[in-house]
């Protein structure tokens, strides 16, 4: 997937740049000699990029159908349209999740129903009465997104199992567990799965992964969800799921919650087993346990463990929108200031609610230091794919059934049809825009005596036919930054301003 298009040299500012064109520099020869040295190994190349890209979720769609077809056109042209981020990846739920509109729904009706003869997509194509577009919902979002980029690889993670499949007989019990899958219905629910990814292909729309269960640890029952631990993913992948989807030519990626300790017993736990580890394709994460950090740590652990396996990033927002610091008196900040997605203010649900243990990895932070660290050193540490969650929202971070209300890269304001092209959406368009699938990220390093550890990532990545590099360059810090980046016996000399970040694509 090629269509790189547009300027070589873009860049992105808290000065108010917003991935504006820039000369491209010529290459010299000769030492390098600049406070700031990123040095490219075109002789180590390092994983192949999968994707780069946001999800599709109801309450997505329910923004949409509430837009004319023009309007719509557009937010969807500015996703997937080769003007736009041009994204390649994408994610959405099988089955109610938090951002659906009234939630609590599955395909399976009907309780005892093993063979499935009552599976139905109907909730997905339902509509919502009285929006623009009534009969506008998740499969139609779904297909408009392939309709834009027709190679676009989706991920699906079911936040439960229908009901009567689990112990509870419940989609969650409010402020307690989501409850586990009863292990007699382990192969009911891979059949299931299964059922969805085959539904979906018949209608145009072809799965390319799927996690186990979104968020196995849990949420305490805060909305849809299901725990399942290490042992019990391992023997529902070996035993039920692999053999299911596999066949169907569909990818399974492990774990798919936070980076944190707990994500390397997962891996172990899968990877250990050499049945299991063969029908795994790798291994999914979140960015929720910290906030001032991409976990480098926890992603290099995971290649450790799983060398050669890829590694997706499949959901991490701009969270806790609701709180009274982020939206005081319910007007979300990030709505009538641009500038506060720049500025360390912003809180997570960490920030309220993580264990004193913990409570370092929540410090106010600022949104696009956020984004652009997580795929910068993300992609230098392992990471194949990045997915954001909702790419569209209202603009209180909804609709969402339990008020738990986030930022997305577009927000629409319901009554004005105002629209926030979000600076976090300029972030991942840096990205996906110039990363594409097949290239092969390089190794890369970054050297400034000068430099705190947080003040300047670099990563380089190689397009698929070997004829460009692309560097992403974000200076986190408050001063400017003069830099070489030296690529083999050739470099380029930039000036990388406070608080930007630049994308370079390089003709080799």
């Amino acid at each position: 997937m090629v269509r790189v298009e547009g300027p070589a040299f873009i860049q992105t500012s808290a000065a108010g740049d917003r991935m504006r064109a820039l000369p491209v520099p010529s290459w010299r020869r000769g030492p390098a000699r600049a406070p700031v040295v990123v040095r490219v190994r075109l002789d180590v190349p390092r994983q192949t990029i999968e994707g780069i890209g946001g999800s599709l979720t109801e309450a997505s769609a329910y923004v949409l159908a509430h837009r004319s077809a023009a309007e719509r056109a557009e937010l969807l042209d500015a996703c997937f349209g080769p003007e736009g981020a041009d994204l390649t990846l994408a994610r959405t739920h099988i089955g109610s999740c938090d951002f659906t509109v009234q939630g609590r729904y599955d395909y399976a009706p009907v309780a005892g129903d093993t063979a499935l003869a009552a599976f139905t997509l109907a909730p997905d194509r339902a509509g919502f009465a009285g929006a623009t577009e009534p009969t506008y919902d998740v499969l139609p979002l779904l297909r408009d997104a392939f309709a834009r980029q027709p190679a676009l690889r989706l991920v699906g993670s079911a936040w439960t199992a229908p009901p009567w499949m689990k112990a509870n007989g419940a989609y969650f019990d409010k402020g307690v567990a989501g409850g586990r899958l009863l292990p007699g219905h382990r192969g009911t629910y891979a059949r299931y799965v299964a059922r969805w990814v085959r539904e979906l292909d018949a209608l145009g729309v072809p799965v390319w992964a799927v996690t186990p269960v979104n968020e196995p640890l849990g949420v305490g029952g805060q909305w849809e969800s299901m725990e399942m631990g290490p042992d019990e993913a391992r023997d529902l992948i070996r035993d039920h799921l692999g053999p299911a989807l596999v066949p169907l030519g569909v990818r399974i990626l492990q774990y798919d919650q936070n980076r944190e300790s707990i994500a390397l017993e997962y891996a172990r736990r899968v990877f250990e087993d050499s049945l299991c580890a063969a029908q795994v394709h790798g291994t999914a994460v979140h960015w929720y346990s910290a906030t001032a950090s991409a976990r480098p740590d926890i992603l290099d652990s995971l290649r450790f463990i799983a060398p050669g396996r890829s590694l997706v990033h499949t959901e991490g927002c701009v969270d806790a929108i609701a709180s009274e610091n982020n939206s005081p008196g319910g007007r979300f900040r990030g709505w009538s200031d641009p500038d506060w997605w720049w500025r360390a203010e912003a809180t997570d649900w960490g920030w309220d609610w993580a264990s004193a243990a913990e409570r370092h990895w929540h410090p106010r932070y600022s949104p696009v230091d956020r984004y652009a660290r997580d795929l910068v050193v993300g992609l230098r540490h392992g990471l194949t794919g990045w997915i954001d969650w909702n790419l569209v929202l209202d603009s209180r971070g909804g609709p969402n059934h339990q008020a738990n209300r986030c930022a997305a890269p577009l927000m629409v304001d319901s009554t004005s049809g105002t629209v926030l092209r979000t600076p976090v959406f300029d972030v991942i368009a840096h990205v996906a825009r110039y990363v594409r699938p097949g290239d092969r990220v390089l190794d890369t390093v970054v050297e400034g005596s000068r430099l705190a550890e947080d003040d300047f990532h670099a990563v380089a990545v190689r397009a698929a036919d070997g004829r460009t590099v692309t560097v992403i360059a974000f200076n986190r810090s408050r001063v400017s930054h003069e830099a070489a980046v030296v690529v083999g016996d050739r470099h380029v000399r930039l000036r990388v301003p406070a608080r930007a970040l630049q994308t370079l694509r390089l003709d080799l």
